[in-house]
């Protein structure tokens, strides 16, 4: 067995990999739903129930945070996630984030090396995103880009590969009038919102569909076990849909437990697939002032 491709938690060994992409891609909170129709405010997101304040806390410079992604007790891979900027110009709060997702050496049947970056806005909503996806010998990438042009209610996405000068291709997607997350600012602003409790129907932008992310905030309060941590960590939970169904049995439901502080760390989180669950789980951590809110007997 690799080295990495190790036992957690004392489950039976099994070939699942194949689910790793999927896990993810839902770890980013990404759908492919069509979208719903509802009443919405201005940011596209609807308050099914309950008043949500946003917590802009969560936004601190130089913070990572890296996770390993498990499956029946096999390990996977791992997702780094860094805040890079963090400013506020005239007033409005401007952040950049990006989150590198690699599987470990010797997982069979997918190898993923990809690096996304989203740029955040005051209303938390995507104001430019980028997937940059290794496709091979890491010279060969693959480019992703959503530009949002300035007055004009609509995305530009635009789609090129470093190994065929002069290919591309550019779609453009309406925005209904309404301001839409990327798979990374949509993890953003879960945090900010993850110690409310209210419900939240969220649009989303994945590649080229539009999507509704359904997110309950403040279900309960809950200890969590990590390895890292001799003690349990005080968390809340949430949990959601994208209702609908993917490949390999992919339910589209998630619950995620977050640091119950105003840092609002994702701890653990839990994909559901039909046969169980792909389990993330918070390894390593560095995040200037903070410590996880841990249990002691």
């Amino acid at each position: 067995m690799p080295s990495h491709m190790q036992m957690k938690r004392g489950f039976l060994r099994n070939h699942v990999s194949r689910f790793f992409s999927c896990a993810l891609l839902l770890l980013l909170l990404q759908a492919g739903a069509s979208a719903q129709q509802g009443a919405r405010s201005a940011t596209g997101s609807r308050d099914v129930h309950g008043r949500c304040t946003p917590n802009f806390g969560i936004f601190v410079k130089g913070e990572r945070l890296d996770y390993e992604v498990s499956y029946m007790g096999i390990a996977l891979g791992m997702i780094s996630s860094r805040i890079v900027a963090v400013d506020s110009v005239g007033g409005k709060l401007r952040v950049q984030t990006e989150a590198l997702i690699r599987t470990y050496r010797g997982v069979p049947f997918v190898t993923l090396n990809t690096l996304f970056q989203s740029r955040i806005g005051a209303s938390l909503q995507s104001t430019a995103f980028r997937n940059k996806e290794y496709i091979r010998d890491d010279t060969v990438f693959k480019y992703i880009d959503y530009h949002f042009p300035s007055g004009k209610d609509a995305v530009i996405i635009n789609e090129t590969l470093t190994d065929k000068p002069g290919w591309y291709r550019i779609d453009t997607l309406d925005l209904e009038g309404k301001q839409w997350q990327d798979g990374l600012s949509l993890l953003f602003y879960a945090r900010a919102y993850a110690r409310t409790r209210c419900e939240k129907e969220v649009p989303v932008l994945m590649y080229r569909s539009k999507a509704i992310t359904t997110i309950r905030f403040g279900i309960g309060r809950e200890e969590e076990e990590i390895d890292a941590l001799e003690h349990p960590v005080r968390t809340v939970k949430l949990d959601g849909e994208t209702g609908f169904t993917g490949i390999f049995g992919l339910t589209g439901g998630f619950e995620g437990w977050f640091s119950d502080d105003s840092a609002a760390v994702p701890i653990t989180a839990k994909m559901h697939v039909l046969i169980g669950s792909v389990r993330i789980e918070l390894v390593k951590w560095k995040r200037s002032g903070w410590s996880p809110p841990i249990i002691k007997d």
